[in-house]
């Protein structure tokens, strides 16, 4: 079954599933949780700015991970293109720890009595979200003063991608403890994680002295007749 809509775990209610022990994984509530899909937490260069803003939520939502990782990568490719890798801080606030837990069923002709299932089921881990309270950031970006009017331009796009309803505040951290401390450090940039994909040991393979390089898929020609006869002299 493909990905459900959005307004079926929206809802900020109940109780939280969130328990994923890997002391004892036999006490876990929810096994077997799948990896969130939030690629990276920051970006940009970490050093001495004199705004934040934040992006802010008005009331509690739950947002899948699908929906955070497509809200930042909006607003991170608006404010790389824009102000450079240099001119901005870029964090993301919240991280995906509650399981999303859907009751698997089958859509097919045929399966009318599986697909209705039980009845508040406890179902089986799909997918990662995060419960963001009224008033708690969900991105937040460090900048100049000079910018931000670029800032919030790239935030609204990101907002278009999220469940809820957010706004934006602008403060002055100039004078802020934690932002002073950062003037006599050297900028710290925060470098993109490239994902490791697994190499084809075919397609890696050196081809031996007067042989065709093997390809994925390709079917081996077949053997000529002078092959064949060569063969034939060799067993007798």
């Amino acid at each position: 079954m493909g990905l459900r809509p959005a307004r079926t775990i929206r809802e900020a209610q109940g109780q939280q599933w969130a328990r994923i022990s890997t002391a004892r994984p036999r006490k876990c509530y929810v096994k077997g949780a799948p990896r969130p899909k939030v690629r990276q937490y920051e970006m940009g260069t970490d050093k001495f700015y004199t705004t934040r803003v934040d992006l802010i939520c008005e009331y509690p939502v739950h947002v899948r991970d699908n929906a955070v990782e497509a809200a930042r990568q909006a607003a991170n490719k608006y404010l790389e293109k824009t102000l450079l890798v240099d001119n901005y801080f870029f964090r993301v606030d919240k991280y995906p720890h509650l399981v999303i837990r859907e009751h698997s069923a089958l859509g097919v002709a045929g399966a009318d009595r599986i697909s209705k299932g039980m009845k508040r089921a406890f179902g089986k881990p799909k997918g990662r979200m995060m419960r963001v309270n009224a008033g708690d950031p969900l991105f937040t970006v460090y900048c100049n003063a000079d910018v931000v009017r670029d800032v919030k331009v790239g935030l609204n796009r990101a907002k278009l991608k999220l469940s809820g309803m957010y706004a934006m505040k602008v403060s002055d951290i100039s004078n802020e403890a934690f932002n002073l401390a950062k003037k006599g450090r050297a900028a710290r940039t925060v470098k993109v994680k490239e994902e490791i994909k697994p190499v084809d040991a075919t397609a890696t393979a050196i081809p031996a002295a007067g042989a065709t390089p093997a390809v994925p898929g390709a079917v081996a020609p077949a053997a000529t007749g002078t092959a064949k006869e060569a063969g034939k002299e060799a067993k007798k």
